[in-house]
């Protein structure tokens, strides 16, 4: 019996401990990201994403797709 008790407390302690390792795992690696990347992704901007005062540019911005026409013909059966 004692033998049983001690197993039981013993898994139900290292599954405490395996759950708030995950959690404080994730916590850590989420603020390590935000001070790691956060300013970079914020400072590398596009500057065709800007105007001219270097505010971002609310309107619909136009895209262009190019598409290689000799691409097309090499696949036709």
């Amino acid at each position: 019996m004692a033998q049983a008790t001690i197993v039981y407390f013993s898994a139900t302690v290292s599954f405490i401990f395996l759950c708030v390792g995950v959690i404080a795992g994730w916590t850590a690696n989420e603020k390590l990201h935000e001070f790691m990347y956060g300013k970079l992704e914020a400072e590398n901007v596009h500057p065709e994403m800007l105007d001219g005062d270097g505010q971002w540019i609310n309107e619909e911005l136009l895209s262009v797709r190019f598409v290689d026409e000799d691409y097309d013909e090499d696949y036709e059966d």
